[in-house]
Parts: structure tokens; C-alpha cells; sequence
């Protein structure tokens, strides 16, 4: 039987947006949009409105893009004292993007009634693909809306000068137009990667605004296990083991992924495997989910091989009567939800102790009986919580 193998996670584009845009959208606008960053207020700090966008947009023609933002800004001239900005980040070629922003724009317009400017960063590898505008025209009636975009492709000949310049957006440019070209290259990447980090760390920097970029930085450009491990040891070389401290949620977040990843894995080889042994499947199941609790939560082998042998001896008796089919559906269905499962909760305490030190007895069962979407929800918590109760309140 040949080997089931889980590709890497692709590039994903729209979180480490976001967030660069929420924390440096000054210095999104002076980069990408220099005349409306002159003809902003800025003594007046803009205001972010998320949560009004989602309940615009929150519905299932239009859904909602982790990338987009809604911006309220003051204006240095004008009669309205202020305008809405809306932004999206599009990382692939869309041909629905121009009417999307114009449903966007009128729905905006309408709930708030005041003047909405529509920016794109387009992300994508197509040259020949600018949209900017939506119409249409019938007997002398239709609507045009136009909207700004800017091409991050634009920028590729002009990695070098991007390195050499002090806005943050000019570093994430040139990470994702990076990525984009070692693309199926991960020594490439790994190289580039590297160079962006080392001159991120000489930058004479507040070291948040440091640990911010790089964050944003290491989300885009995704490398394999043993070069990100590599990456990791050179990082530590170059600034000390503080460095690696510093930036446990990421790391933690990469761990986890990857075990995740295994054990996922190896909960469908082994399911494979069981929906072809005549009689084993319940017993192969019970085995399976028992060493692999053990194996990941505690490293206990022989409660692994218990586990196993007693799930043989009740799977026979039960796969005779079950039969082969039943089994084989079983086996998977059930083999990889409970892997998963157990999985994360075992990552969970491995996370959890070294972030807060050894476990109390009563969270370790907590673990142990949760669902997986609790357990992803306390994982979550835990890679900006400052205490345990932060994550599990136990009072």
C-alpha cells in the first residue's frame, strides 16, 4: 500500500494581512496610497469597524474575508469632516471582486450614509488582471463605482530597494512576492526567509514592532519542518535563545500544526489498514486510539501495546459479526476523529506545561474529557493567555 501523505498548508495570505493592517495602517496608506495618507487627519486616530463590517457583509453571497477592513478617517479638507475606507486584500484572480466591492460600497454607504473610498491590494501572480470599477449601463440607466488597486507584482523588480526602506509594508511586500517566487523552492525560501530576518533583527527597532514583523513574516513564507527548524537555530545563533522566548505562541502554534499533522496521518493509514483485515476493525480502532492517547499525552508504550492487543482480541469477535464493510467504515470514521482528537489534547498539555509550568490534576481531566473544538479553543487562548486561568478559569 503506498504511503497517505498530508501536503504542507498552503500560503495563507489573509491573517498575517489583517493584523499588519490593523497595527500599521498609517503606514499601509503612506506605501501603497501616498496622496489619501497627505489628505488624512491623522491627529485624529482612526477608527476600526470590524464588527459593523461583518454585520454588512455577514451572509452567505458575500461572507466575510478575514482581510477586509473598514476604516473610519478624518479628512484635512472637505465638507465631510469624515470618510469610510474600505480594504481588501485579494490573493487570487476573482472575477466576481468588482461586483462584490460594489455591494460592499452600497451596503456601507447605506448603513452609515456618509462617503466610502474603496481601496484592493491585489496579491495575486497574474499580470494582465486590474480590475478597477464596477458598471453596468442599460437605455441610459446603470451604476459605476471605481475603486483604487495596487498591484503587489508591480514591486517584483524592486525587492532589493523594498529590503533598504524603513515602512514596514515595504518587508511584507517583499515577503510575499518572495514567497510567490519559491514557490516549490524551499531552499530558496528558506535562504530568502533567512535574509529577511536577519535584516529585520538589525533594524534599530522597538523590539514588539521587531517580533510583530517577523510574526506577519514567518505566517506568509512557510517552510518545511527541517528548514523552519534550521531557521529557528540560526534566529537563536544570531539573537540568543531570548529571541526563541520572545516568540513562543508562533513556534508553539508551528508544533502543534505539524503533530497535528502526524497524527492525522497516521489515524488514515492505520484506518486504511483495518478496513482490509477481516474481523480486526473495532479492535484495531480501540487499539489504535489507546496508544495513540498514551503516545502522545504521556509516551506510555507498554499501555500502547495493552491497548492494542486488547482491541485485536475484541475486534475478532466483534468483525465476525459485523463483517468487513462495516468495519472498514468504522474503522476510519472513527479511528480519525478520535485521533484527532486525542491528538490535540495531548498537544494542548504539552503546550499548556511549557507555557505555565506543570499541570494541576483537575486540568489534565478537563482535558482529557473534552471535545476537539474546546480543546482548539483553549489551544487558541493559550498562545496570548498570561495565565492558565486565562485560558481555563477554574473558579
Amino acid at each position: 500500500m503506498p504511503a497517505i501523505t498530508l501536503p504542507l498548508p498552503p500560503e495563507t495570505y489573509d491573517a498575517p494581512w489583517k493584523g499588519a493592517l490593523a497595527a500599521y495602517f498609517p503606514e499601509f496608506m503612506a506605501f501603497y496610497f501616498p496622496d489619501m495618507w497627505e489628505a488624512i487627519d491623522w491627529s485624529q486616530p482612526p477608527a476600526f469597524l470590524d464588527k459593523e463590517l461583518r454585520q454588512v457583509a455577514g451572509d452567505a453571497a458575500l461572507g466575510t474575508r478575514l482581510a477586509d477592513h473598514l476604516v473610519q478617517i478624518h479628512t484635512r479638507t472637505g465638507r465631510k469632516r469624515w470618510m469610510l475606507i474600505h480594504i481588501e486584500v485579494q490573493a487570487q484572480r476573482d472575477a466576481s471582486l468588482p461586483e462584490r466591492m460594489y455591494i460592499y460600497q452600497y451596503r456601507i454607504y447605506d448603513r452609515f450614509r456618509h462617503p466610502v473610498a474603496c481601496l484592493v491590494v491585489l496579491a495575486d501572480r497574474s499580470g494582465s488582471w486590474r480590475p478597477a470599477g464596477y458598471r453596468y449601463r442599460w437605455c441610459g440607466c446603470g451604476v459605476h463605482l471605481a475603486f483604487r488597486s495596487v498591484k503587489l507584482l508591480d514591486y517584483a523588480t524592486r525587492i532589493n530597494e523594498l529590503l533598504a526602506q524603513d515602512n514596514p509594508f515595504a518587508l511584507l511586500t517583499a515577503a510575499h512576492l518572495l514567497t510567490q517566487q519559491t514557490r516549490g523552492q524551499p531552499q530558496q525560501r528558506h535562504a530568502a526567509k533567512w535574509k529577511l530576518a536577519r535584516l529585520l533583527f538589525a533594524r534599530d527597532w522597538e523590539r514588539q514592532r521587531v517580533i510583530n514583523l517577523f510574526h506577519v513574516i514567518d505566517w506568509i513564507m512557510r517552510l518545511p519542518e527541517e528548514l523552519e527548524d534550521q531557521l529557528w537555530q540560526d534566529i537563536i545563533d544570531l539573537e540568543g535563545r531570548h529571541a526563541m522566548d520572545t516568540y513562543v505562541p508562533r513556534g508553539a502554534r508551528v508544533a502543534m500544526m505539524r503533530e497535528l499533522n502526524a497524527a492525522r496521518e497516521k489515524a488514515q493509514r492505520e484506518g486504511w489498514l483495518e478496513g482490509q483485515q477481516k474481523g480486526w476493525a473495532d479492535g484495531q480502532a480501540q487499539g489504535r486510539q489507546q496508544g495513540l492517547f498514551d503516545g502522545l499525552l504521556e509516551g506510555r508504550q507498554e499501555g500502547r501495546r495493552e491497548g492494542r492487543r486488547e482491541g485485536r482480541q475484541e475486534g475478532r469477535r466483534e468483525g465476525r459479526q459485523e463483517g468487513r464493510r462495516e468495519g472498514r467504515q468504522e474503522g476510519r470514521q472513527e479511528g480519525l476523529a478520535d485521533g484527532l482528537r486525542m491528538g490535540q489534547a495531548a498537544l494542548l498539555v504539552r503546550l499548556l506545561t511549557k507555557r505555565f509550568g506543570e499541570l494541576p490534576t483537575d486540568v489534565e481531566t478537563q482535558i482529557g474529557g473534552a471535545d476537539l473544538g474546546q480543546l482548539q479553543a483553549w489551544a487558541e487562548a493559550a498562545l496570548e493567555a498570561r495565565t492558565l486561568d486565562e485560558v481555563m478559569p477554574r473558579h
